[in-house]
């Protein structure tokens, strides 16, 4: 069975983050479905790949990886992270973070920039445009991040 193209091209972002930050091993869906890597040692921010609102991660901290082409398609939308809020609870109670990369629209996936975010600071933040994923239960709208129902929700890359 193949995998989709967006799985195929989160995979191989993931992949190349786990080869440029060592202090990350890699998670398998079969290990733990809600994160995808954990530290082994310490890693801390650097200009390569910033942290916002901590300055480091300990050993043993879950990060869920989350990547979104800059822009897709003909009409050059921006691109957008989905959270599940199965994985963000996780994350919540695990006191882990996302790995949010930003991706060149290429095949190849070129991380253009990365950044750690802790998943109790995203509820806070104020982005440019939540939308939850469009099902009959929860059409799509605009919201404040600091509202999370349903089951998905995007968030988009770059500013209104």
């Amino acid at each position: 069975m193949s995998l989709a193209p967006s799985r195929k091209a989160g995979d191989t972002v993931e992949s190349t983050l786990l080869q440029d930050h060592t202090e990350l091993r890699h998670v398998s869906d079969h290990e733990h479905e809600h994160h995808d890597a954990l530290t082994t040692e310490l890693l801390t921010s650097s200009r390569e790949l910033p942290f916002v609102g901590i300055c480091l991660l300990e050993p043993g901290t879950v990060v869920e990886i989350k990547s979104a082409m800059v822009v897709y398609g003909e009409a050059q939308r921006r691109g957008r992270f989905l959270l599940r809020r199965s994985q963000h609870d996780h994350l919540l109670e695990a006191g882990g973070v996302y790995l949010f990369a930003v991706c060149a629209p290429t095949p190849s996936r070129g991380i253009i920039a990365a950044k750690i975010v802790p998943a109790s600071l995203v509820d806070e933040f104020d982005f440019s445009e939540i939308r939850f994923e469009d099902s009959p239960k929860f059409p799509s709208t605009s919201r404040g991040l600091g509202v999370i129902g349903g089951r998905r929700k995007l968030l988009s890359v770059g500013s209104a």
